[in-house]
């Protein structure tokens, strides 16, 4: 199990990183904080960048065709041979809270090893190529940030009007300013930490009726909403990949890297209610799979969160096949996945 989980938490270290690239932003980094308000969702100066991501999606995404496409339909990424990984374990390993660590100290690490995770498979499309200069992922190949026909997602320039963007400059924009997030000493702390703060007793958390989550760990009150909107863009991310750039990672071998990163993204989201129903749409039907397939727990809503994660992680560890697909795609396939 230990050799699992470290090739999970090493996937993407050794990523090829550009020049004047900043380090990845880390718990531990306790430097200045990114140049912009701290409370508002704009992000960081870069030249004309639009203010701020849309919090909803331009189109309507509840079309009961994306929930249960036709079977002649149904994206390659959507289906059983294509949803394995290149590990095997039980991700709630990844994912339960450790006993003696507080919530949000918790979430607060999750997001930072999250972005981590994310950023490696956009690397993939975001090297430029030595002959055209441009990454996989540009203007031209993605002229809008989509999931799918179904959902097209929007920012908002400076007057708070949605506008489109390319999915590349999306993407870019979002990564700047999730950075901007996790290195902002007054949402992520990190200055003054000098030991672990004492664990919350629920009876004082019932008893206070100003009480918030990260709160004995000096997390300011708006930080559950901060990274319920950081976790719902970077999950726009990874459907994007999904829908526009599947082939490419099987192109490169790399469907398999891709799904271990989506479904820790994911279980982390869905087993501390980062994501929401609407969140998840465009990629419902693999999310489904993999509870189908006991990959990921099934969630009551009759169960609190906390003890869902804590059981499922006791449990025997989930079998995820490591076998990659027996065939190639048949070569009209390949041009559009979506309609394979």
């Amino acid at each position: 199990m230990a050799s699992w989980m470290n090739n999970l938490r090493n996937l993407g270290r050794q990523a090829p990183a550009r020049p004047g690239q900043p380090l990845p932003p880390n718990r531990a980094n306790s430097g200045s904080p990114a140049p912009y308000s701290p409370s508002s969702l704009a992000p960081p100066n870069i030249g004309l960048a639009p203010a701020s991501p849309s919090l909803t999606a331009a189109t309507t995404v509840g079309d009961p065709n994306l929930q249960n496409p036709p079977p002649n339909k149904v994206p390659l990424f959507f289906r059983d041979e294509y949803a394995t990984f290149m590990v095997r374990g039980n991700f709630m390993t990844l994912a339960a809270k450790p006993i003696l660590v507080e919530e949000g100290e918790w979430l607060a690490h999750q997001l930072v090893e999250q972005e981590r995770l994310l950023s490696a498979m956009l690397a993939v499309v975001q090297e430029s190529d030595r002959n055209t200069g441009r990454g996989i992922c540009n203007e031209h190949s993605c002229p809008t940030m989509s999931a799918g026909p179904l959902a097209t997602y929007q920012w908002m320039d400076t007057q708070r009007n949605p506008i489109h963007l390319p999915a590349a400059q999306y993407i870019k924009h979002i990564q700047t300013w999730v950075k901007g997030k996790i290195t902002d000493e007054s949402l992520f702390p990190t200055a003054n930490f000098n030991s672990a703060p004492p664990l919350p007793v629920p009876q004082n958390i019932a008893n206070d009726n100003n009480w918030w989550l990260g709160k004995t760990s000096g997390f300011p009150q708006r930080f559950e909403n901060e990274i319920k909107n950081m976790y719902k863009q970077m999950f726009r991310c990874y459907a994007h990949l999904y829908w526009s750039h599947w082939l490419n990672f099987w192109e490169m071998d790399a469907t398999r890297n891709l799904n271990t990163c989506f479904i820790h993204f994911v279980n982390v989201g869905r087993s501390y209610g980062l994501l929401s129903d609407r969140d998840t749409e465009p990629m419902q039907p693999l999310i489904d799979l993999w509870v189908a397939r006991g990959d990921i727990p099934q969630l009551s809503e009759s169960v609190p969160v906390a003890e869902t994660t804590a059981a499922t992680a006791s449990a025997t560890p989930a079998t995820a096949t490591t076998a990659a697909p027996a065939s190639r795609p048949a070569p009209t396939t390949a041009a559009a996945p979506a309609a394979a």
